[in-house]
């Protein structure tokens, strides 16, 4: 299938000259539907590891074996972990001047929370190993509770948020963030709430590791220069890659359901789909601007959380 095209508004075009050394401040001109489209998504991104806590409660709560205080505790810990891996790869990507990182193409300027007003940018490094030492506390009290085994994935964690970057810059990022963000997080949380091995956890993690992975595919996407009536940035996506996880991702919910390892009232999540349709129109337009392709990953995103909130409620309800 053939690659689309996504044209950059003519702000991004100072980007040609970036260099991967100094400056700690991009330099980069945002209009106002861009630079809101990237606050949105700035936030939105938590819900990468806020949707697997909630999802495996949920079957947990099914199960009989839900307990509030670990459930927040175990939601904290992943949350804290994605801020920590976050300040790491803003630190090891020279504050996304890297040219290697996707940061500084369509999303040039982003920079993670706090960094902006809390800290300074040479100081994320701090803030990220800081972060690690929080969620090793609580895989200590997890460790305490129910035993030596739950360290095996909090120290997987911990070694993706410290390598996530040279990974990433090797071309494994949407492989390694499938793998955190689906089994590795959500067995990792069930374990601590039951500590044992069930099927349906590990097979619910499946869809939520695609639609994670998406929001990653297209906020990592990369831009050829072209001449077209002048000098432009455009991108080209393999929007084979991201319909093939969409669909994927839903029919593992099916098929789940089919085999009687997921309840029937989780195909509740088959109503985000509109969403997922909506994601793949724009990506495989001919042309589109910038901001509209920003929207699309909103949108991404969306489909991840609406999705999650309702095989939470399908597994609540049965």
């Amino acid at each position: 299938m053939p690659n689309s095209n996504i044209a950059l508004e003519p702000s991004a075009t100072s980007l040609a000259g970036a260099q991967t050394s100094s400056a700690a401040e991009p330099q980069f001109a945002l209009s106002p539907q861009r630079e809101k489209a990237i606050r949105i998504i700035k936030v939105l991104l938590f819900s990468a590891s806020i949707i697997p806590a909630i999802v495996t409660g949920a079957i947990a709560y099914h199960q009989g074996y839900f307990e509030t205080f670990h459930f927040l505790l175990l939601a904290l810990g992943l949350f804290i972990g994605q801020a920590g891996g976050d300040y790491l790869y803003y630190y090891g990507t020279n504050f996304h001047t890297d040219q290697r990182d996707a940061h500084t193409k369509i999303f040039a300027g982003w920079r993670p929370f706090f960094a902006d007003n809390l800290f300074k940018d040479e100081q994320t490094l701090v803030a990220g190993i800081l972060c690690l030492v929080l969620d090793a506390l609580i895989g200590i009290y997890f460790t305490y509770k129910i035993g030596y085994e739950i360290l095996l994935f909090a120290l997987l964690g911990g070694l993706v948020a410290i390598f996530f970057t040279p990974l990433m810059l090797r071309g494994y990022k949407e492989v390694v963030i499938f793998i955190t963000f689906g089994p590795l997080s959500m067995m990792g949380v069930y374990y601590a709430l039951h500590p044992s091995f069930n099927l349906v956890p590990l097979v619910m993690s499946l869809p939520v590791a695609c639609f994670v992975t998406v929001v990653a595919y297209l906020k990592g996407a990369r831009y050829e220069l072209r001449e077209e009536a002048g000098r432009s940035f455009v991108i080209k996506l393999n929007n084979s890659v991201i319909k093939s996880l969409l669909m994927a991702g839903y029919l593992v919910l099916i098929a789940g359901v089919a085999m009687q390892i997921l309840p029937m009232l989780t195909l509740l999540g088959l109503l985000s789909i509109p969403f997922a349709i909506s994601v793949v129109r724009t990506v495989e337009g001919q042309r589109s601007e910038v901001h509209e392709y920003l929207w699309a990953t909103v949108r991404s995103i969306a489909v991840l959380i609406t999705f999650g909130v309702l095989v939470s409620i399908g597994f609540i309800m049965t």
